[in-house]
């Protein structure tokens, strides 16, 4: 860091993502949530053909994808905010509704970048335990804020909570409550049916990890005209390029494809889940594309996260009170699940059949 940095944001400010080989180096990457397999296959044409027009701005509230998005989800395309990535999407929460002073609450444990920004915007981060098995407590719903953000299901455990549990919860919540949806493709149900009864309400989507489009970086939010809104006056100009627009538009047409990475994902993650629990490890309910997972006793998370890197599989491994003794694993097709089990039941010497 230079010494030019704001004094308040500290040396070590910064969200840290998860490692990124280079693609060339054949790595199997389970450490990003990335999807298991790759994107549609008209996808790419879509983006070659987008590619002509790169000299023209796209379209500043990204159509034609933003009422695409509102047919997917039986919404007004002026309900649908498109963004950089559901990374933007909060980005623009707190510029809209959080005041430099004001409060944020999340839930704790919960996505790392949420800190990140709070740091970024003079806001006053307020992590709220999780109750145990992942339900909201209470008093996150009492705690003043600007704004309320709960990654459902979370990250990085998996834990899901179903939208009437949210809803009760939440029901009296003041402030924006942000519902970050990232992983409910592979979940039961959305909040989005809620939203009319909720105008304070938001749910966020990506595109990243149902319909492979990582590489795109497009992600989205749900809510009332007026607080979407909000969020377009403070977005930037032209948040989303014409090739992802175009892309994710082809993306969302091939619903079969889609589909097909959702079945992948549920198949393999029961199958990742029963296989580690033979092994002894402790594995939390996952509704997410990954799972978090104790090794049993005599192992611990980092020695088994350096020993798949020696077999150049990446995994996550978060160094932090309360996680350190957990990986999260991306859940990948049948290949990279046959793969990680066989180093990891190497370990402590047994051996799975059926894998």
């Amino acid at each position: 860091m230079s010494r030019f940095l704001r004094a308040s944001l500290g040396a070590d400010f910064g969200y840290t993502p998860g490692e990124q080989p280079s693609d060339a180096e054949g790595w199997l990457k389970l450490n990003s949530n990335e999807s298991p397999l790759p994107p549609s296959a008209t996808v790419a044409a879509a983006v070659a053909h987008a590619a002509a027009d790169l000299a023209r701005y796209p379209s500043p509230v990204a159509e034609p994808l933003r009422s695409a998005l509102a047919g997917v989800h039986g919404l007004e395309a002026e309900q649908v905010f498109v963004a950089n990535g559901a990374d933007q999407v909060l980005d623009c929460c707190f510029r809209a509704f959080a005041s430099p002073g004001d409060s944020v609450v999340r839930t704790e444990p919960g996505y790392s970048l949420l800190p990140v920004l709070a740091s970024l915007f003079s806001v006053h981060d307020d992590p709220v335990a999780l109750e145990p098995g992942g339900s909201l407590p209470p008093d996150f719903a009492r705690r003043p804020a600007a704004l309320r953000v709960v990654v459902n299901p979370n990250s990085p455990t998996g834990h899901w909570i179903e939208p009437a549990a949210l809803e009760a919860t939440l029901r009296d919540a003041d402030g924006i409550v942000a519902i970050d949806e990232a992983y409910c493709d592979f979940a039961p149900a959305s909040c989005i049916p809620l939203l009319g009864a909720h105008p304070n309400w938001l749910v966020i989507r990506t595109l990243s990890k149902s319909h492979a489009l990582a590489g795109l970086r497009v992600g989205y939010a749900c809510g009332d005209r007026a607080v979407i809104a909000d969020l377009n006056a403070v977005r930037d100009s032209y948040p989303v390029d014409r090739c992802a627009i175009a892309g994710a538009v082809a993306a969302l047409e091939d619903r079969a494809h889609h589909q097909l990475i959702v079945d992948t994902v549920l198949r393999e993650r029961a199958r990742l889940i029963d296989r580690l629990r033979a092994l002894g490890w402790s594995v939390e309910p996952s509704e997410a594309n990954f799972v978090f997972a104790s090794p049993p006793r005599g192992l611990t998370a980092a020695a088994v996260a350096a020993r798949l890197r020696d077999a150049r599989i990446l995994v996550r491994h978060f160094a932090l009170p309360a996680l350190d003794e957990a990986l999260r694993i991306t859940v990948g097709d049948r290949e990279a699940t046959d793969r990680v089990l066989a180093v990891i039941s190497s370990l402590n010497g047994k051996t799975l059949s059926g894998t």
